[in-house]
């Protein structure tokens, strides 16, 4: 797995947003808050967007606007398996780019 941390091609700043953007899919675009320049933009995949911090009503919100409704019993497994292999692959992510930057993360 590479890990890096994004800056903006333009001025080379850290300082960014997300703005999310759901039509027929959901999209992430990347501002930079120093000059406005888009950085960068992410097509979210059907059920890939998870909220940390949200309850379970937030996950069945973004499954509707996916589509892939099924079973209440199949929801709440696919939930508790997002929400756990969000938090596992986060500490990984944190882990490796704190090896690759040093403790003080851009």
């Amino acid at each position: 797995m590479d890990v890096y941390i994004q800056k903006c091609q333009n001025c080379n700043s850290r300082n960014l947003r997300n703005i999310l953007a759901r039509d027929d899919a959901q999209r992430v675009y990347v501002q930079c808050r120093d000059c406005a320049h888009l950085v960068a933009r992410y097509v979210i995949a059907p059920g890939g967007y998870f909220h940390e911090g949200k309850d379970y009503e937030s996950f069945l919100r973004t499954m509707m606007l996916d589509g892939g409704f099924s079973s209440g019993r199949d929801l709440k497994a696919a939930f508790k398996e997002v929400s756990d292999s969000c938090a596992q692959g986060f500490n990984e992510v944190v882990e490796r780019a704190q090896k690759k930057y040093g403790d003080d993360l851009p």
